[in-house]
């Protein structure tokens, strides 16, 4: 169907349709044209392009430029570019004309036509002149309007052409082409460095353009020049053999390309030579620098499919050529040594010219090649490599086209086979190198030379004297990075500066491996200072750029390269280079960690490695060098010394970061072999032995002396400090190596000791030193004793010193010995000299070091035998000085029985007595401390010559006492403590104490002998409780104590002169009594206290003497409570039941002492005079004494309990009046009404008179001519029922009465016991005087009123009081009379009066409820009537409440936030009004207002009477000069629908702040006009007056809906989008405060509320006297609410979404009627001045309901500090108008949030989003102070009401009026406009 359509309508209309051409504007195409050339120069490129297109070998650009004005810089003023190819054809000069014409030769570069206008991006309309010299022809383009026009001609001889370059004189035959293009606007003359690396880059794979001037001015500053230097053909490696496929792929995947062979493949060398002046002088010098490159190209044949071909010819407009030519860019390098050392020496002597730069940027660097189609495109390969080939580009020829299909498969595959011609050249590249390479002839010759440069090294080195020397030398031969001397630059000076200065461009430093330490690093990096060659220089430059990165930007060209390479030889690796020439990747190793210093083969440099990483490990894929390949060089190679040291110093430190198996780790140990001398393998002693490393096991350990002979198992002690210890002991050798053990060094040198001689004295010394040493070691004394058993102890090995001839040893000829027939060489024998000769060991061997221990264990002897003592003991004298004696006794070897005989006979001598001799268990050693016991007798010693321990030790083992027997002690202390006290040694009987004690303590002699408890022997003291005096005793442990303070109830407690803590707890005394005992003691003391006053109150003595008696009890009990606190941990409850009742607390009252139980008695509190008024009630009405903690848990209370204070209210009310006053008592009443302090009222309290009661005097003053109402109270004591709470100060005022203190909690306390509302006692009924009429004007407009507002009267959000149940029906069934008029009679008790009234209810004959109201009725009285009907209790708030809802037009209930629009449902009224003529404003307005709108319940509703009528026109103010102190303007922001004439009229001349006030609340009450021009006209009296509600259409708004209004209705749209979201309205969202505080003394008053109409007052002045109530009541309902407002929570805030249910149930609206409070999560900021405050202290807060808004918060305030600041100082100057604290504000951000502030606990918080968005810049207006005046009042408002409604709404406007005066006179005395 489509098909069909198409050609009907094509058919149709091509006969009958018109034609017409196309238009194309030519200059927008030629722009977006030219916005596709991104790149710099591309009008040069193009050019170029187009020059070798056409043949040419060179081209010009000629630059002339000027001055643009005096003293800038030149620029450039026209261009000429010109070429010598072949002139333009006629056919040329028509595709100039033509845009995307491309050029339709398939071998040339151009497809698309369109780079040619390249030419208009610096010209505006360009000139081409070409042709042979004299036929010369001209193209000129110029512009016709947005059309481009050509025009073409002869050119005149000689005007282009003519030889501008070098000199006239100079013959020009070239046939040129030039490009003439002035500038369109004149631009800088291009940098000649940035534009030679453009020009020479575009020369890269030009084919037949190959030389580029550049003039400026006519003269040349810039010539580059190509030539090619040789050319060979590359081999394609074939297969090995006809069935391996291991031969060069040479077509791509799908066969559409395939490479040439022989000379179809080429590699050509060629030489780009740069000159280039220093500047643009015509005579600064010209610089000149070249760089050889190597190019790869191939013959490229083409087998293109019929259906790529086709598309291809669609798109490019030509066809794919037969054969192409694909060429590579390898390198562009200095590749010759020689120009290699001349480069290198000139940039050492200055910095690199500009000429060099420019050859510096021909060659890529790794990764940034580019591909060439025709010149260089923004695409890269990814290698280091620029590609050329015919690929297919986008249109502005930057990148490849990937995205046609057919275009994608070509450029693809021919990609492909340029990836398979890089791998060709790769290999043939390899090949050459691997040709020149002759490495180790050259390394053998390097080593050489080292070696010669070693030697002249160290003979410099003995010549030189000063340290300074040695360290330039050092200095010097670090500076090189390859570690090489500075003596090594006289051999190879050119190859280590070429390494640093000339080869490091391409050739970085080698990073070491570092180490712990510099051999660490040594051998981890060996040393590889060998230059690099031309060969190595070559492959690092060649690798380098085969080193892969991603091509961009796209990696599709990477891809197709990557897989061309891979696929051209797949079986065999990219070749590398190694230190034996080149091999394949597979077949080379990487060295790791130094292992290439083995002679590992095919190893590859480090410094090549590390400049070409990525080709190693990712082209080559070559391995690293692991563990196996040393395993198998180190099978065919055999060590040198000298290697076999460095690879067993490297094998710990590889496994250490190789970690390899123990298997390979075993395996590399058995290959090693080395020659042990120095020279290895280079030594001429063809008997050199070689030795295998697997043969030695251990090595000497530090501690063995070199000089000691080894078995051959062990490593020579010479290799062993060559190669460290601490190397050998690392445990990775501990399968190779480990320290000789010392038994298999001691079994081998045994066999040396045998069979000495004199000349091996010497080493046999050293041999015992050594053995000694190891014996020392040894733990354990089996270790030891083994050991022995391996010496020859029954061979003569020992030496001793022969000092007697008469005795016969079986001795050697070297004097040696076996031990056991020596004695040690200190051995003291002169106490048996004479007895027998004795023979010792050398002395020599003691000096060196031999010890007794090892000499004692092998045999040698210490001391004779026992038997010999015993045996002389008889023939000895040891009475003066037994220390001989003992001395060889703890020598000698003592059996058993030995120590049984020393013990038991008496031969030791006691000290001053010289009688007799005793046995060792009858004296005691020398002891100061045991002279206080007589009993003591100590062992005689040399008083000169102290004890040692091993003295002192041997005498306690023959059995010597150090202490007495604990019952020689006790039987001592008992008889000497039973002594008077005259005869008794108090410092013996202390000081035995004390030695006792502390021999009874842990690891004491005595710790668990002592059982004397009850034996009297410790001294006392005892305080005399009656007499005061301190007296001394003995007592027994069990009935003292040795704590000091119990001594202040009588207690025995030890003698403080003694350490009575230390001898108390070991002699098992008590600290303390126990509980029990210190409860009846304390009783004791209290019959003792009470006896002793009764005695003194019955002898009548004086009053003096009792008070002192007093004082005395007192502070004796002060102390027993004292020192009984501090045992009140050790009682328990339980124990205290005795004292429950008994008074044993001394309190001194008016009567004397007395004494009181634990709950009589209350502690006394800490504060100062004028403290807490409850802490004084308890002072005045209870005993109080200090704080203690005894008494504490004895149950004395800290204060007395409310209870207890109530029961004593109960029980004595007038003595409790009589002792606190009236104040105190009702403080104590109001603390009873906040906590009742029972559980249910009972009759006793009911009847109990404890109530406060206040009789008021009314009196009236004469004060000059007016007369003043004053009141005196009087009160008193009376019960619940007979006190009064005044609910009507009216009524109250009729009778007197005993009321309730008026708080609102006394009252409620009031009440629930008891009390009665004055309202409730006094009995009201009303008479109706005269005729009663229903159904007049005035009736049924009342009715109606009442009708209308039924579901707000019903409303319990209305009031807290709750409804009657059927307070529905009786609204519902309510009928209005008007009567002629009403009297009240109100009757108390017996009085009555009777007052007229306006309005009251009574029931008619049917029994249904009626209103009675008179002609001029009062609104009041109305409201206060239906409150009584609809109200459980309607107080006097509720009356006015609803007098305003009655009285107030649903306008002023809206702006107050009453829900009418979703409550009261305004009735449908049709208005006709005479038609009128209007103004167009008028009308558009007017029929706006008057359209339909939907009511709350969906249906359409009209506007009221007043809608009808037209509105005048705005009238423009005349009063520039108006000087009203800004109170128009606030007045007008807060009321903008009222005109500011208007508002300024009603303010007068001059107005004050009352004024304002005032007209500020004629404003608010004011009812609204809907149509411009319409005025209210109040008719005094009338029912329209007082019951009419005009609903208009273009509603009043609240205090805070002025907001908007004064914003033109709405928020701006921007604004509000910078918020975030709608501008919340006022009193909705915006304002979700719930509690709170406001607090202010406003100067000026709350207008007056619930006026209604203006009617006469009664008779007797009443209503005007509950006007002036309702008002005062109100007004200090506000101020009461002030003072509670609180600070802000310093920690942040955090509350829950809460809902406020505002309707009730039943109530139709279009809502829920639930009002939801947001969530808000606020945290402290932390400002610029360090603390969370702004300068003048408010508290600055952020948002963090989530971790990104935080973010958002925190990084606002930081940056928007200021505004911060600003918004500070205007609620700052809020706060001190409404006089609150600052504490009690806090400032925060919220970035989301709709809440302009909120409430929370009665504390503010302002969101400073608002402010910012709205105030910012005129923060210091008086638009921003009214804004947030009013949005301060409207949170001050929920202190009282949280939800918003009509209350709330109320109270906000009463709060705005009352401080409005303060505002304004704020704004006037600081000038804010």
């Amino acid at each position: 169907m489509t098909s069909s359509a198409y050609l009907n309508v094509r058919n149709a209309i091509a006969d009958d349709g018109c034609d017409a051409r196309v238009e194309v504007n030519q200059r927008a195409l030629i722009d977006k044209i030219l916005a596709r050339y991104a790149s710099a120069g591309a009008v040069y490129r193009e050019l170029l392009q187009n020059s070798n297109d056409a043949d040419a070998t060179i081209a010009e650009i000629l630059i002339t430029t000027s001055s643009s004005s005096e003293g800038e810089k030149e620029v450039v003023r026209q261009v000429i570019y010109r070429n010598n190819g072949m002139p333009f054809r006629t056919q040329d000069w028509a595709r100039l004309r033509k845009i995307a014409e491309g050029n339709p030769d398939a071998s040339k570069v151009g497809a698309f036509g369109v780079g040619a206008y390249t030419m208009f991006s610096i010209c505006e309309e360009p000139l081409v002149v070409s042709g042979k010299k004299g036929e010369q022809e001209a193209m000129a383009f110029f512009w016709k309007g947005d059309s481009l026009w050509t025009k073409t001609g002869k050119a005149p001889d000689g005007i282009v052409n003519m030889s501008a370059t070098l000199n006239a004189s100079v013959k020009d035959d070239h046939c040129w082409t030039s490009f003439i293009l002035p500038s369109r606007d004149p631009y800088p003359v291009p940098d000649l460095v940035e534009f030679g690396q453009f020009l020479t880059a575009s020369l890269t794979f030009t084919q037949c353009l190959n030389n580029i001037r550049v003039y400026v001015n006519s003269t040349l500053q810039l010539n580059i020049q190509k030539t090619i230097i040789e050319s060979h053909t590359i081999v394609t490696p074939k297969a090995s053999s006809w069935w391996k496929n291991d031969g060069a792929v040479t077509s791509s995947s799908s066969g559409m390309f395939t490479l040439g062979k022989g000379a179809d493949l080429t590699q050509t060398s060629v030489q780009m030579s740069v000159s280039l002046r220093k500047d643009l002088s015509p005579n600064s010098e010209m610089e000149t620098s070249e760089v050889r490159a190597r190019y790869a190209s191939a013959l490229v044949n083409t087998k293109i499919p019929f259906e790529i071909e086709k598309r291809m010819v669609r798109v490019t407009k030509k066809k794919p050529p037969k054969e192409l030519t694909v060429q590579i860019f390898l390198d562009a390098a200095d590749h010759s040594d020689e120009n290699h050392q001349q480069v290198s020496k000139l940039k050492r002597k200055s910095k690199q010219s500009k000429a060099a730069l420019i050859t510096q940027s021909f060659a890529p660097t790794s990764g940034s090649g580019r591909i060439f189609i025709g010149f260089r495109t923004s695409q890269t390969t990814g290698l280091g490599i620029h590609l050329a080939a015919p690929l297919m580009p986008t249109v502005e020829r930057e990148a490849i086209d990937f995205v046609d299909p057919a275009l994608r498969e070509f450029n693809s595959e021919l990609l492909e086979v340029s990836g398979i011609l890089m791998r060709l050249a790769l290999e043939h590249e390899m090949l050459r190198l691997g040709e020149k390479w002759n490495w180790k002839a050259e390394r053998e010759a390097w080593e050489a030379q080292r070696e010669m440069i070693k030697k002249q090294k160290k003979e410099e080195e003995q010549e030189q004297k000063l340290e300074t020397n040695d360290a330039e030398s050092t200095k010097d031969s670090a500076d090189d990075k390859s570690s090489i001397t500075q003596s090594l630059y006289s051999f190879a000076s050119f190859m280590a500066r070429g390494v640093k200065n000339s080869v490091v461009e391409v050739v970085k430093a080698v990073p070491e491996l570092l180490g712990e330490d510099s051999e660490t690093t040594e051998l981890l990096n060996p040393i590889d200072d060998r230059p690099l060659n031309s060969s190595e220089r070559d492959a690092i430059i060649l690798m380098k750029a085969y080193c892969p990165r991603q091509s961009t930007p796209d990696s599709l060209v990477g891809q197709c390269l990557a897989k061309g390479f891979g696929r051209c030889m797949a079986s065999s690796s990219p070749p590398v280079l190694t230190v034996d020439g080149v091999a394949r990747g597979v077949d080379s190793r990487l060295p790791q960690y130094g292992m290439e210093a083995f002679g590992v083969p095919n190893v590859v440099r480090r410094i090549v490695l590390e400049n070409a990483k990525e080709y190693h490990t990712v082209i080559a894929n070559c391995p690293t060098m692991n563990i196996d390949d040393l395993i198998k060089a180190m099978k065919d190679a055999i060590l040198s010394e000298e290697m076999l040291i460095r690879l067993l110093k490297w094998y710990p430190k590889y496994a250490r970061l190789s970690s390899p198996r123990r298997d390979k780790s075993l395996q590399l140990k058995e290959t090693i072999r080395y020659y042990k001398d120095s020279k290895g393998a280079h030594s001429n002693d063809t008997e050199t032995e070689v030795h295998k490393l697997d043969s030695i096991f251990y090595f000497a350990p530090l501690r063995m002396n070199k000089q000691l002979p080894l078995p051959e198992t062990v490593f020579p002690q010479s290799m062993v400090a060559s190669i460290g210890l601490r190397t050998l002991e690392d445990r990775h050798f501990n399968d190779w190596f480990e320290p000789l053990p010392f038994d298999i060094w001691t079994v081998f040198i045994s066999e040396h000791m045998r069979n000495g001689n004199e000349k091996d004295d010497e080493m046999r010394v050293l041999i015992l030193v050594t053995l000694s040493k190891h014996f020392d070691s040894l733990e354990t004394e089996a270790a030891k004793r083994r050991f022995v058993e391996l010496l020859p102890l029954t061979s003569p090995f020992l030496p001793f010193d022969i000092t007697s001839s008469d005795v016969k040893l079986s001795v050697s000829i070297a004097r040696t010995a076996i031990p056991n027939e020596l004695y040690l060489p200190d051995t003291d024998l002169s106490a048996f000299s004479g007895v027998g000769t004795f023979y010792k060991a050398s002395k020599r061997l003691k000096k060196e070091g031999v010890s007794d221990q090892f000499l004692l264990a092998m045999g040698v002897r210490k001391t004779i035998k026992i038997d010999f003592l015993f045996l002389h003991l008889d023939t000895l004298n040891w009475n003066e000085n037994p220390k001989p004696l003992i001395k060889y006794l703890i020598d000698a070897d003592l059996s058993q029985q030995d120590l049984l005989k020393l013990r038991s006979t008496r031969y030791l001598p006691a000290a001053n007595d010289k009688t007799t001799v005793y046995a060792p268990s009858q004296l005691y050693l020398q002891d100061s401390d045991l002279n206080a016991f007589p009993f003591v007798k100590f062992l005689q010693w040399p008083s000169n010559e102290g004890m040692s321990t091993a003295d002192r030790n041997f005498l306690l083992k023959l059995g010597v006492r150090i202490e007495p027997p604990l019952t020689d002690i006790m039987q001592f202390l008992e008889k000497e403590s039973a002594r008077s006290v005259d005869a008794r040694d108090d410092a013996a009987l202390s000081a035995a104490l004390q030695y006792l004690s502390h021999r009874l303590g842990p690891k004491g002699a005595y710790a668990n002998q002592f059982q004397y408890t009850k034996v009297n022997f410790l001294p006392c003291i005892r305080l005399n409780l009656e007499t005061g005096e301190v007296v001394k005793e003995i007592k027994s442990p069990s009935t003292c104590y040795y704590n000091p303070s119990a001594m202040v109830m009588g207690f025995c407690v030890l003698d403080p002169m003694l350490d009575t803590e230390q001898i108390g707890v070991r002699m098992k005394c008590n600290r303390d009594p126990s509980p029990q005992v210190l409860l009846g003691r304390l009783l004791q003391l209290v019959d003792m206290s009470k006896a002793k006053v009764n005695h003194l109150e019955r002898q009548s003595i004086g009053h003096e003497a009792k008070e002192k008696n007093i004082e005395k009890i007192l502070e004796l009990f002060n102390g027993v409570f004292l020192y009984l606190s501090s045992r009140t941990s050790d009682f328990q409850k339980r124990q205290f039941s005795e004292l429950a009742n008994r008074p044993f607390i001394p309190c001194k009252c008016r009567t004397g002492l007395q004494f009181y139980t634990a709950d009589q008695v209350f502690f006394q509190n800490g504060q100062p005079e004028g403290g807490d008024a409850d802490d004084s009630i308890a002072e005045l009405l209870f005993q109080q004494v200090e704080y203690n903690a005894f008494l504490s848990f004895a149950g004395v209370k800290i204060e007395p309990s409310l209870e207890e204070l109530f029961a004593l209210m109960m029980e004595k009310p007038d003595e409790v009046l009589d002792s606190i006053g009236e104040p105190k008592y009702k403080t104590l009443l109001r603390r009873i009404a906040a906590n009742p302090p029972f559980k249910r009222i009972t009759a006793e309290i009911r009847s109990a008179p404890f109530l406060l009661g206040y009789l008021i005097v009314d009196e009236e003053e004469s004060e000059g001519d007016e007369t003043k109402a004053r009141s005196k109270a009087q009160f008193l004591l009376a019960k619940a029922n007979d006190i009064h709470i005044v609910d009507n100060a009216f009524l109250r005022r009729q009778f007197p009465m005993l009321i309730s203190p008026m708080e609102q909690t006394l009252e409620e306390f009031y009440r629930r016991i008891g009390s009665k509302y004055v309202s409730e006692v006094v009995k009201k009924d009303f008479e109706v005087l005269g005729n009663t009429q229903r159904g007049t004007p005035l009736a049924n407009s009342c009715a109606d009123r009442i009708s209308e507002r039924r579901p707000l009267l019903l409303s319990p959000s209305i009031t807290s009081r709750p409804l009657v149940s059927n307070a529905s029906s009786i609204l519902d069934n309510l009928e209005i009379f008007q009567a002629e008029s009403i009297r009240a009679i109100y009757s108390f008790e017996r009085s009555s009066k009777m007052i007229n009234v306006t309005c009251c209810s009574k029931l008619t004959k049917r029994k249904n409820i009626a209103i009675y109201i008179t002609k001029n009725f009062e609104m009041f009285d109305v409201g206060s009537c239906i409150g009584d009907l609809i109200l459980q209790h309607c107080e006097l708030k509720d009356a006015f409440f609803l007098t305003s809802l009655l009285e107030a037009s649903i306008g002023t209930l809206r702006n107050r936030g009453f829900p009418v629009d979703r409550i009261v449902k305004p009735p449908v009224v049709e208005v006709k009004a005479e038609p009128r003529k209007q103004t167009p404003a008028s009308s558009n307005e007017t029929s706006r207002d008057n359209s339909l709108r939907p009511s709350s319940n969906g249906t359409a509703n009209h506007g009221s009477v007043e809608a009808a009528n037209a509105k005048k026109p705005t009238q423009t103010s005349s009063h520039d000069n108006h000087d009203d102190g800004g109170f128009d303007t606030i007045l007008k922001s807060m009321y903008p629908q009222h005109e500011l004439s208007k508002i300024r009229e009603m303010l007068g001349p001059n107005p004050t702040k009352e004024t304002a006030a005032a007209v500020a609340y004629e404003l608010s009450e004011e009812p609204d006009k809907d149509v411009a021009g319409s005025e209210h006209e109040e008719k005094k009296g009338t029912v329209n007056d007082a019951l009419s509600m005009p609903n208009a259409k273009k509603e009043k708004k609240s205090v805070l809906g002025k907001i908007r209004e004064g914003l033109g209705g709405k928020m701006p749209p921007k604004l509000n989008k910078r918020l975030g979201g709608s501008f919340p309205p006022p009193g909705q969202g915006g304002f979700d405060g719930v509690g709170g505080s406001v607090g202010a003394n406003g100067q000026g008053n709350i207008a007056r509320v619930g006026r209604g109409v203006d009617v006469g007052q009664g008779d007797d002045g009443e209503s005007k006297g509950r006007e002036d109530a309702v008002q005062k009541s109100l007004e200090a309902m506000l101020k009461q609410s002030i003072q509670s407002s609180r600070s802000v929570n310093s920690s942040g805030v955090a509350s829950q979404e809460t809902i406020l249910q505002n309707l009730p149930e039943g109530i139709d609206c279009r809502s829920n009627g639930c009002e939801v409070v947001p969530a808000q999560n606020i945290r402290p900021f932390k400002g610029p001045y360090g603390n969370y405050n702004s300068r003048n202290g408010i508290r600055i807060m952020a948002a963090a309901t989530s971790a990104s808004t935080a973010n958002e918060a925190f990084g606002f305030l930081s940056d928007n500090f200021d505004a911060v600041e600003n918004f500070s100082v205007v609620i700052g100057h809020l706060v001190q108008i409404f006089q609150l604290n600052m504490s009690s504000v806090s400032i925060y951000y919220d970035p989301d949030g709709s809440t302009i502030a909120f409430n929370s606990n009665k504390a503010f918080h302002f969101n400073l989003r608002f402010f910012h968005a709205i105030h910012r810049h005129d923060w210091n207006s008086k638009g921003c102070y009214s804004y947030w005046y009013t949005v301060f009042c409207h949170e001050l408002a929920h202190n009282l009401v949280s939800a918003h409604n009509k209350e709330h709404g109320k109270y906000t406007e009463s709060i705005v009026m009352l401080y409005l005066p303060a505002l304004i006179d704020f704004l006037a005395h600081n000038k804010i406009a």
